[in-house]
């Protein structure tokens, strides 16, 4: 095999290396696994694997290392390749030479002749799935034993009796193999040679051989006086020790035998597996003709059942040995309507198979290739053909009992069972030898109980004294299966359950010839009448013939009686045996059973002690009574459980002190709960326990106990009591120990108050006491909808309804100085939500100078995005250099500033002192890491009213969460030490549901999330949204260069030079246009930053975490190989088409993305304008903008058309004061898209005046 090619050369080359410096070693070899341990040139040990799953197929590896754990093939395995390569190499003889002096290799003992066949068609060329020097190259074969077998063979004192090819299943086998290689050779070979007595008796002498494929699986050698003798004749499964023994003459020349066959015949088999094989037989048994031969289902298969009683024995020793038993087995007749006995079974398969005819008599025939079984004999054929196999592999390998003859079939365990599922509810003929008056046929199988007749005389001794009963009966024979077992009675042949057999097993093994006679002491009457009879009298009915003497000497049944009594610490048992007019104490030594009290069921006795003792562990010889030894645990219990288990057993009386014990159940707690400032006030109060003695009650609780006692005495049940529950469920959240909780009010941050109140909701077995400015803060978020905030009459038909619902509840959290998420879906306007509410700040005069974070990308966006929807905000971005951003901050001018992460980790010191009303992140994930110096940065900064805008609050881990509401409300998931081992632990290892709905919860009400389905008949089919941008130095530097020179340039020419020279200047305005993109399109080796390229990528990995697929369209399909390049580095899957796209082709990559989970399309402007179906996106990004808007909405109609199910949101990126925002204000002043499209007048640079052109560059 040439396993090199699964190796980078890199891995192999270290593999050889690791090699060649020994640091390999075998640790075991089994079959076709090899196992070993490489050391690593650090020093670590890891463990490989190879499992060699034969010619053609590749192996199974394994390391335990992590290059391995992540999908590589590593260096290790590449290693042990190596070492096995060489181990190969040294167990190797050199070409035509014995393996050693003494020994012959595989191949020169069992050569296969060279090909004759290289000039024929594939399909003729002979094909040998069996080699036997192949299947035998690591066995021993003897020089001097292969000289004797050949001897052998060639005297003709062995031949082969039985060859044929089969499978193997892993439950027949003591080694695990690969399941493609369970295809076995099966060999039998008669020796005659030598004496043919062993022993003085005469031996019949079998050679077997098991072979698979690539291995001996097993062999026996049953020549007497060979050192490899098996006298059992059984082919075991033979183990690494006997693989090292080597083979004897015999085997040896059964091996030469089997491979002179496999030369004659070297299509015996292939590599179709045992599925294989069954798709192939259910055809070919299913009558699959052409339409014209319809195959007619009319031939019947009727079994008839044969039950022989045998009964008889032999002499074992000097001693005669009786034998009994029944024998159950079936034979069938096959035809039409009168149909014929099969004589051979294995004839009806092999003419069934092969399509055959089948011959019924001299003027009967079945011709099966145009007539099948019918449905129900169909199901009787596979029953047959199922065991026929099973009975082949017992002969073959097991060398068991035979269970069949040619025509009939014996019935017992599984076999039995099946064969009754088939035939149940049907009525069977039966030949019945020697019980042909228990069974008249035919028989009905049916399920059925089986119920004897007992009859329970008087049994004497010979003075005429009554010494116990005598039973008799009769019960049929019974035959055991697995199911149950079975009887025959009349014209029924009945299944009974394991019950029943259980119930009847005594009388069934004792019966000699259906007859019961058993008899029973009178010193057990007692076990029989009052224990073993009540268990079987479902299924046995006794008659008694002398009732009045028998119960004359029938003791009395044993009754218990139980009294309890209790001291100030302990509880107390008496137990006594009650037999009719006389009581003995359990316990008393000198009751026990004596000549005048012989009839105490001393076993019963013993099994109400064991009872009693479960419940009272210690026990006082003085008193003679049981007790709990003062451990309140045990009195619990006594109380709760051991009471009712006592009354199961016996009557039980109670002393007046003990029924003082009580355990109390339907104790009850209150909260009360109140707003004062930014807190809540808790109080909790119990009309039924003191308040001194409260705080231990929730210790106990806290300590997993099922009770607490109080100090009269009471118990107080915490089994089934909610109340307590949810008090331990309150505490943990709000993170209070026991003292707070009990030691008076206690008072805690009021953003608890929401998930405070659900949890009382929840629980209202707790009373609560609220007051109104708790009610009141509820109910406002309740009626979120409804608050009384206006939106600004400027956005009023702006705002969408969900966009007025988020508008709300931004001022209601901030209202109450709490800070929230924004999480709704990208595309649904987060950033105009939060400016709506900034805006109504502003109107009602309570607006603070506020503070926007967000990526450096969209810094100009949010500019863009205030300008357009509250012009009255002053806005100023903070850029360049760090004096003129400390000027910003310092300056206390704008009404909102507007920063990006990066920036104000830098600028962390110039807010030191400052304070806004509102600080709001955007795309607040960039925090998910508590640990990073951005999260640090912006949680040090003053602020009253703290919000996160983010699509995605979740992307890996739930420490994310937990940083961004470290961020709006400092504790209130508590430290991240508590909130990992409390909740992030447990949830995300262990799965802790409860957990997980407690968390979310708490957190829900400062969540606002909305997915585009839920507000559907709020959103346009199609949401457009403009990304703005801006350039870093490098790329501004360059942009403005070329922007001068244009403008110099077209100044400076005249009118009919500008007419001539349109051309020329179109190529200067696309590199304007292609430096906006990245100068790397017209600056070979550009090293610098690309704006736009990083808001895409920003773009993109917003939408996958949303689980969006996207179209990216750009004109320029250099700037589309850039994309290609950063999507490869970050291994993001995608798709490509520009113009160079065949159209066979580009069909193709479009089915495959509307059907499968690739998230990124790039397209080419021109290519997808038009003739592309891509409605699996729901987003289209347009990285450039074209003149003509019609261009770019004909490629955004790739995804809005016909048949999209989702909303579509077109995102178009710009650089902010650039000839991209001009091109876009040119796009929104011109005709509507439906005139532009109609009439072909839609924007183009050809159209554009010397005036509009320098008008542009502006």
């Amino acid at each position: 095999m040439n396993w090199k090619k699964l190796f980078d050369p890199s891995v192999d080359k270290q593999g050889s290396d690791l090699m060649t410096a020994g640091n390999v070693e075998l640790y075991s070899k089994d079959t076709s696994l090899y196992t070993g341990n490489v050391t690593d040139f650090d020093g670590h040990t890891y463990t490989v694997q190879i499992i060699d799953n034969g010619n053609g197929m590749p192996p199974s590896l394994y390391c335990n290392c992590d290059d391995f754990s992540n999908g590589k093939r590593c260096a290790h395995l590449a290693a042990f390749f190596y070492f096995l390569d060489a181990e190969e190499q040294k167990s190797k003889p050199a070409a035509g030479q014995k393996k050693t002096a003494s020994n012959l290799s595989a191949e020169e003992a069992f050569p296969m002749p060279e090909s004759d066949d290289d000039d024929l068609p594939a399909y003729q060329k002979k094909y040998h799935y069996y080699v036997v020097a192949r299947a035998v190259r690591d066995l021993d074969i003897p020089k001097k034993k292969y000289d004797l077998a050949l001897d052998i063979v060639h005297r003709n004192e062995i031949r082969i009796s039985n060859i044929h090819s089969g499978f193997i299943s892993r439950m027949q086998r003591d080694v695990s193999i690969d399941d493609d290689d369970n295809q076995a050779l099966f060999v039998t070979c008669e020796f005659t040679g030598g004496k043919a007595t062993h022993y003085g008796y005469t031996s019949k002498r079998i050679v077997k051989l098991v072979m698979l494929r690539n291995e001996l699986l097993s062999y026996s050698c049953g020549v007497p006086g060979c050192n490899r003798y098996d006298p059992y004749g059984t082919a075991y499964v033979l183990t690494a020790y006997e693989r090292k023994k080597p083979l004897c003459e015999h085997l040896i020349a059964a091996l030469y035998l089997t491979n002179e066959y496999l030369v004659r015949n070297p299509n015996i088999t292939d590599t179709t597996d045992a599925a294989g094989h069954r798709l192939l037989e259910s055809f070919a048994e299913s009558g699959f003709v052409p339409d014209a031969e319809k195959i007619v289902k009319d031939v019947v298969i009727t079994p008839r059942l044969k039950v022989n009683h045998r009964t008889g024995g032999s002499f074992y020793g000097s001693r005669w040995i009786y034998q009994d038993r029944t024998e159950l087995a079936v034979d069938f007749k096959v035809g039409h309507d009168r149909p014929y006995l099969v004589k051979n079974l294995n004839e009806l398969i092999e003419k069934y198979r092969d399509k055959d005819v089948y011959s019924l008599g001299k003027k009967s025939d079945l011709l099966f290739s145009k007539e099948d079984f019918t449905d129900a004999s169909k199901k009787m054929y596979d029953f047959i053909v199922s065991y026929i196999e099973e009975e082949a592999y017992r002969q073959d390998v097991a060398e068991g009992s035979k269970t069949m003859t040619a025509k009939e079939l014996m019935l017992y365990g599984k076999r039995l069972d099946d064969f009754f599922d088939l035939v149940e509810g049907r009525s069977i003929e039966i030949s019945a030898k020697n019980m042909e008056d228990e069974v008249r046929s035919p028989v009905k199988a049916v399920e059925h109980d089986l119920t004897i007749n007992l009859t329970a005389t008087a049994h004497k001794d010979r003075d005429g004294e009554f010494d116990g009963i005598t039973l008799n009966g009769y019960v049929p024979t019974v035959i055991e299966g697995i199911k149950g077992a079975y009887f025959f009675s009349g014209g029924m042949f009945a299944r009974i359950s394991k019950e029943n057999v259980r119930a009847l097993k005594p009388f069934i093994s004792s019966a000699d010839d259906g007859i019961v006679e058993l008899v029973i002491g009178r010193a057990n009457l007692a076990q029989f009448y009052y224990h073993i009879l009540p268990q079987i009298e479902k299924y046995v009915h006794l008659d008694s013939k002398d009732t009045q003497l028998i119960e004359n000497y029938l003791p009395p049944e044993s009754t218990f009686s139980f009294f309890l009594d209790a001291d100030t610490d302990d509880v107390f048992c008496e137990a006594k045996a009650v037999y009719g007019d006389f009581s003995y104490s359990l316990t008393d030594m000198n009751e026990q059973k004596s000549g005048d009290n012989f009839y105490r069921d001393i076993e019963r006795e013993n099994q109400i002690i064991d009872a009693v003792n479960s419940f009272f562990p210690d026990y006082d010889p003085k008193s003679g009574r049981f007790s709990c030894d003062k451990d309140p645990d045990t009195v619990y219990r006594i109380i709760t459980e051991g009471v009712n288990s006592l009354m199961k057993l016996g009557d039980v009386n109670t002393s007046d002190q003990f029924n003082r014990l009580t355990v109390r159940r339907g104790w009850h707690l209150s909260v009360g709960v109140s707003v004062k400032s930014d807190l809540l006030s808790l109080n909790v109060l119990s009309s039924d326990i003191p308040m001194d003695e409260l705080a231990d009650v929730l210790t106990s609780y806290r300590a997993k106990r099922k009770y607490h006692r109080l100090k009269n005495g009471d118990f107080l049940s915490f089994e089934d009591n909610d109340s307590v529950a949810a008090l331990e469920e309150m505490m943990e959240d709000l993170h209070l120990s026991v003292k707070e909780f009990t030691d008076g009010k206690m008072d805690v941050p009021a953003y608890r108050a929401l998930y405070l109140n659900k949890m009382l909701e929840d629980h209202d077995e707790i009373a609560t006491d609220r007051d109104k400015n708790f009610k009141s803060l509820v109910k406002n978020f309740k009626t979120m909808k409804d608050a009384d905030y206006e939106v600004p009459a400027s956005l009023k038909n702006v705002l969408r309804n969900y966009q007025k619902e988020g508008f709300r509840w931004i001022l209601t959290l901030a209202g109450y100085s709490f800070g929230g998420i924004l999480a709704d879906e990208m595309g649904l306007g987060k950033t105009l939500q939060m400016i709506s509410a900034l805006l109504y700040e502003k109107e009602q005069g309570t607006f603070e100078r506020s503070l926007i974070v967000c990526p450096a990308s969209l810094v100009y966006n949010w500019q863009s995005e205030f300008k357009r929807f509250a012009p009255e905000l002053e806005v100023i971005p903070i850029d360049g250099p760090k004096s003129g951003r400390k000027k910003i901050i310092e300056s206390g001018k704008g009404d909102v500033l507007i920063t990006s992460y990066d920036l104000l980790r830098r600028d962390i010191n110039l807010y030191d002192g400052q304070h806004f009303g509102y600080m709001v992140l955007d795309e607040a994930q960039y925090i998910k890491n508590p640990k990073s110096g951005i999260s640090k940065a912006v949680k040090i900064v003053g602020a009253s009213h703290r919000f996160a805008l983010t699509g995605t609050p979740i992307e890996n881990r739930l420490s994310e969460l937990w940083s961004i509401f470290d961020f709006l409300m400092p504790g209130f998931l508590y430290d991240y030490d508590t909130f990992r081992t409390d909740y992030e632990s447990p949830i995300v290892n262990d799965q802790d549901e409860e957990l997980t709905k407690r968390l979310s919860a708490m957190t829900s009400p400062f969540i606002l999330r909305r997915k585009k389905e839920s507000v559907l008949k709020d959103l346009p089919d199609k949401i457009e949204e403009v990304r703005y941008t801006a350039f870093e130095s490098s790329q501004k530097k360059i942009y403005d260069s070329q922007l001068v020179r244009m403008k110099n340039l077209i100044d400076q020419t005249s009118q009919e030079d500008f007419n001539k020279n349109r051309m020329k200047i179109l190529a200067d305005i696309t590199r304007l246009r292609q430096i906006c993109c990245d100068p790397s399109l017209i600056i070979e080796d550009y090293k610098g930053e690309s704006a736009k390229r990083r808001l895409l990528l920003e773009l993109i990995e917003e939408a996958m975490d949303g689980g969006h697929k996207m179209l990216v369209f750009s004109q320029f399909t250099s700037m589309l190989e850039l994309i290609e390049k950063d999507l490869t580095e970050r291994g993001i899957p995608y798709y490509l088409i520009t113009g160079a796209t065949p159209k066979k082709k580009r069909l193709e990559l479009v089915n495959d993305f509307n059907g499968n989970e690739v998230p990124v399309f790039l397209i080419s402007l021109k290519a997808g304008g038009t003739g592309l179906n891509l409605i699996g996106a729901d987003v289209v990004i347009h990285y450039d903008p074209w003149w003509n808007a019609a261009a770019e909405n004909q490629a955004t109609d790739r995804a809005h058309r016909i048949g999209q199910k989702s909303k579509v949101s077109v995102f178009k990126l710009i650089v902010k004061d650039t000839i991209e925002e001009k091109i876009l204000k040119m796009q929104e002043e011109k005709l509507n898209l439906a005139d532009e499209i109609l009439n072909g007048e839609g924007t183009s640079f050809f159209n554009l005046s010397k005036e509009e052109l320098l008008d542009l560059l502006e």
